[in-house]
């Protein structure tokens, strides 16, 4: 059966003799496999170009028979973000994004939602592409925007506890996805004692806090309720607070998920 389908090549890897398996992200397909013969070798043709990585396209493809894997029939390049690997660090943050977004469209997800990701990853790679933005920010906010997606959205709109919603200092419960402002963190404190420890302990579970300042409770809440087209329209007073709001995005999507990405860890070799 031949599809054609519009979606940005998020991975591509070697295979075969001279072979090449690409992954597209759809918006109405979701993550699609697919063989694009003689594409590591150079003679691949137009394929060459409209199959690179960070390209979105149009693609005809044939379905194999298995229905897992289709095969590279022809396409045409409607946006290329090739400018990303004039860059190291902005080309790894990129390709971390892509691996992201691929491992997430592989799970059972509306089209909605795939299709909503798709346009974040794209608005996320034009500007990393374009500059102006931190990629610390531009990482954070879609960390943040696809965990709410697909369905890990914290809860931030003020202390799970005592309901305060303006806290001089609190604390992002990653395991709960809640608030808790710093009064009612050390009253939790002063009550769990060493037996109430103890026993998490033995249940196996985890409690993983992260301390968030009010500018960086103020850049989460934006990430996950600005407009697409303005979610990156603002900035934090220095890189201190752009670290802090990157570790709570990314301890929460991570310990969410429960797994790392390679890429991710290439990332941070990177801008270390």
């Amino acid at each position: 059966m031949l599809i054609t389908v519009n979606g940005l090549v998020a991975r591509s890897y070697p295979t075969g003799n001279h072979d090449r398996v690409i992954q597209i992200i759809t918006p109405d397909h979701g993550r699609l496999s697919v063989m694009i013969k003689g594409g590591s070798s150079g003679r691949s043709g137009t394929a060459a170009s409209c199959t690179q990585l960070f390209t979105y396209g149009n693609y005809e493809l044939y379905q194999g028979k298995g229905g897992d894997l289709y095969w590279y029939r022809g396409g045409s390049v409607t946006r290329s973000f090739y400018g990303l690997s004039t860059d190291l660090a902005r080309m790894a943050l990129a390709t971390y994004l892509c691996d992201l977004t691929a491992e997430l469209t592989g799970e059972e997800h509306s089209e909605e939602e795939t299709e909503q990701l798709l346009r974040m990853l794209l608005n996320s790679l034009h500007a990393l592409e374009q500059g102006g933005y931190s990629p610390e920010i531009v990482k954070a906010v879609f960390e943040l925007r696809a965990a709410s997606l697909m369905g890990y959205c914290p809860d931030l709109t003020g202390c799970s506890v005592c309901g305060e919603g303006y806290p001089e200092q609190a604390y992002f419960d990653i395991m709960n996805g809640r608030l808790i402002c710093a009064d009612c963190q050390t009253k939790r404190n002063r009550l769990l004692g060493r037996d109430a420890v103890r026993e998490e302990a033995e249940l196996g579970e985890r409690r993983v806090i992260c301390p968030v300042s009010p500018s960086t409770l103020a850049a989460m809440r934006y990430a996950l309720t600005a407009p697409d087209k303005k979610i990156f329209s603002f900035s934090l007073k220095d890189r201190e607070e752009e670290m802090s709001f990157g570790r709570a995005a990314e301890t929460f999507l991570l310990n969410q998920l429960e797994r790392d990405f390679d890429t991710l860890r290439f990332y941070r070799s990177v801008v270390i």
